[in-house]
């Protein structure tokens, strides 16, 4: 998601909440860099402040941060069967559903999760499983 606001998202501010687009070699710099352009071009009014930097150390977010929206939908917590904190941090069904609930996918995808979990309330466990 490409941002406007300088070491910012809204009202969380600071460091750790700044966009920034992570390359791993002059390709992705260059998909990053048009990418960028792109957005910019739309918006003439503000500026995009989203960095471009070169992959280095990964650090993850602290545990409270780990599937932050997810954590905020009880259904789907209760769904996926609350996984202690390490198997949620892990978990690639728990990190797809965390885009879903903050609305970050793709709508293709969207619609997939919907039908998924319309599925499951229907019928019930193990549908999500698949995803």
């Amino acid at each position: 998601m490409i941002r406007r606001q300088v070491y910012g998202q809204g009202p969380d501010v600071g460091n750790q909440y700044r966009s920034i687009i992570f390359v791993n070699g002059t390709e992705e710099s260059r998909i990053a860099s048009v990418s960028k352009e792109q957005e910019q071009t739309r918006s003439r009014s503000s500026i995009v402040t989203t960095q471009i930097l070169q992959l280095g150390t990964f650090h993850p977010a602290e545990p409270e941060q780990q599937k932050f929206e997810l954590k905020k939908n009880s259904f789907l917590i209760k769904l996926i069967g609350n996984l202690p904190q390490e198997e949620l941090e892990r978990s690639s069904l728990a990190t797809k559903l965390n885009g879903y609930v903050a609305e970050f996918c793709p709508p293709n995808i969207q619609k997939q999760i919907d039908a998924k979990i319309n599925e499951f309330i229907k019928k019930g466990w193990p549908i999500l499983m698949e995803l």
